[in-house]
């Protein structure tokens, strides 16, 4: 595998509560777990900032590291309003460990179960997306799917 990565992200539904779908790396497959889409009535691109996924589209992947979130990655596309530290319509939108959408707050979370609106093991997701993601920066996803 090469110094950069495209992961690529399939969702496969979203029933207004939560989107979910598919991440791949390579020969990893994770299930994935999202909030909802929910436009932004001011016509923004980027989906209701901490209550939306984000719109479909090719982002970059950026190094984060926060005492919440450490060594993870936040998508970045300023076309879609969204980048890592604003200004912008959405920002921090990071792929880190969760379970439910209450978890979530317009970022995506990684899991090795796929449940009723949930994922589940999503810290071991996230170690084996660590694990096959050198953490650089240059690593892209395609997000594809509703939304």
């Amino acid at each position: 595998m090469g110094a950069y990565v495209n992961l690529i992200l399939i969702r496969d539904s979203d029933d207004g509560v939560c989107t979910m779908g598919v991440l791949t790396l390579d020969k990893l497959s994770l299930y994935t777990i999202e909030r909802p889409w929910i436009a932004d009535l001011t016509k923004k691109p980027g989906g209701l900032a901490g209550r939306s996924c984000v719109p479909v589209g090719t982002y970059d992947l950026v190094l984060h590291d926060s005492e919440a979130h450490p060594e993870t990655w936040a998508l970045v596309n300023p076309n879609l309003g969204v980048t890592h530290w604003g200004p912008s319509q959405r920002s921090a939108v990071l792929i880190h460990p969760a379970n439910v959408v209450a978890e979530l707050r317009g970022c995506i979370a990684p899991g090795l179960i796929r449940g009723v609106r949930q994922v589940q093991r999503s810290r071991d997701a996230m170690a084996k997306l660590k694990a096959m993601l050198p953490w650089v920066n240059g690593h892209t996803i395609d997000i594809m799917g509703p939304t």
